[in-house]
């Protein structure tokens, strides 16, 4: 928050009126951009959606640099000092890399021109967790934007449903009709989104208003149920949970095997089911289905893609549907194979590890890992004990376990325009912020 001890000092002695004013303004117009972007309600009955994967639209190309000009102006005005609280090395170093491999990719200009895009939205999300004058100001900001979200999404399904509900007449993926889709592009999307809420709810329910929290709650909560998005219903009480028993852990390493052993088994269960064996058998006595709705052909294909690229991978977005990949000679179908609906529908792997690996190349993976893994644990580790904000500290630690369970299933982090990883991104910078600086007494809550 802006306020944290630490960074006080770095700011203008006195900060200006119109200061005060523009952190929530700039705080709010940052969080309705990122979780209702400038393209809400898709059209899904296009037969352009079977076709190759198009480039980013001009308003997201416009938007994006002008905003990041304007925060970055805003926190060198006022808290100079703000960049370099927030820096992490392994953060910066994965950011480099992630520069790297996208300009020896095989289109350098589009690579490098995705890649700057992407650090910039990275960067935006480390400004605009500084905006905040208070943690009590961050929960009223979330709770607006919350407000938003939900209205527009319940809106579009009383009255777009065309635009807002998964239909039989689908270009794709018919046998979702009925499911609650709302702005979003994808009903895993808006589950997803959903799940982000019931959390800031419940830190807007403790940090805040108590009414606003707990309706946020319960309206995510109905549009989850009927997203039948699976991953993020089933992740719910998982994360509530393991930041339950995260939280009251009192060693370090506990807390790791708390985290890390249910992450490393939920991906060995997941991908090592790609291929026919004791694997895929165990999991088939569990589970109706084995290839978790057909995710172990995509984890496959993304394991034997990266197997060619291994080191600087094929860049931002990958291989998928390309026109080298999409209309290429296909080879006779041999059992197991997956040349068929993967290269010609695929659009990422549905596991953003898999996908960081097949994009940035192992060195990539692991500089990811150990920036969204290995630090938030260590800072968590510092801002239970320094913090005098538990509510905001349970907030990140909740956002921060699911995504890192999510991310096993679909493709959200290092996703440019995803509300999910923005989110995920506040929460990692802010547990980094809270590490260091503890909230002022006065903005306790």
């Amino acid at each position: 928050m802006a306020t944290m001890k630490g960074e006080v000092g770095t700011a203008a002695p006195v900060a200006s009126d119109l200061a005060r004013v523009l952190r929530p303004f700039l705080l709010l117009v940052v969080l309705l951009v990122y979780c209702i972007s400038f393209e809400p309600f898709h059209d899904r009955s296009g037969a352009d959606l079977a076709g190759p994967l198009e480039g980013g639209n001009i308003a997201n190309q416009i938007a994006f640099p002008l905003l990041f000009i304007v925060l970055a102006a805003f926190t060198l005005a006022t808290k100079p000092n703000h960049f370099r609280n927030v820096a992490a090395l392994p953060f910066v170093a994965f950011m480099v890399w992630l520069l790297l491999t996208n300009v020896v990719s095989g289109d350098p200009a589009t690579g490098l021109k995705r890649g700057l895009f992407e650090v910039i939205s990275m960067t935006i999300a480390a400004m605009a967790v500084g905006l905040p004058p208070s943690p009590r100001q961050f929960a009223n900001q979330l709770a607006i934007a919350a407000f938003a979200v939900l209205v527009l999404c319940y809106v579009g399904v009383a009255f777009l449903p065309s635009l807002s509900i998964h239909s039989a007449g689908d270009t794709l993926e018919r046998e979702l009709a009925g499911n609650w889709r709302g702005f979003f592009s994808h009903k895993n999307e808006a589950g997803a989104m959903m799940v982000v809420l019931i959390f800031s709810g419940l830190f807007i329910a403790e940090a805040a208003k108590t009414w606003a929290g707990w309706l946020i709650v319960g309206a995510a909560s109905v549009f989850l149920l009927f997203s039948m998005s699976k991953t993020s219903i089933a992740l719910v009480p998982l994360t509530l949970t393991l930041a339950a028993l995260v939280y009251r852990a009192r060693s370090g390493w506990l807390r790791a095997v708390l985290i890390l052993l249910p992450l490393v088994s939920l991906n060995l269960a997941t991908v090592g089911s790609s291929w026919p064996g004791p694997i895929r058998s165990l999991v088939g006595l569990v589970l109706p289905d084995a290839t978790f709705t057909g995710r172990t052909d995509l984890w496959r294909f993304s394991l034997e893609q990266t197997a060619a690229h291994p080191v600087f991978g094929y860049g931002l977005t990958g291989p998928w549907r390309t026109n080298e990949l999409m209309y290429r000679d296909k080879l006779p179908a041999e059992p197991e194979d997956i040349s068929g609906w993967v290269e010609e529908l695929g659009t990422d792997s549905h596991n953003s590890y898999l996908e960081a690996a097949l994009q940035f190349g192992v060195p990539g993976l692991i500089l990811l890992l150990i920036a969204v893994i290995y630090v938030p644990l260590r800072d968590f580790g510092a801002a239970s004990r320094l913090s005098n904000n538990p509510a905001l500290v349970r907030y990140f630690l909740r956002l921060w376990i699911y995504v890192l369970f999510t991310a096993s299933l679909e493709t959200v982090l290092v996703s440019r325009n995803n509300p999910v990883w923005f989110m995920a991104l506040m929460a990692i910078i802010g547990m980094h912020l809270l590490a260091r600086f503890p909230v002022a007494k006065e903005d306790r809550c």
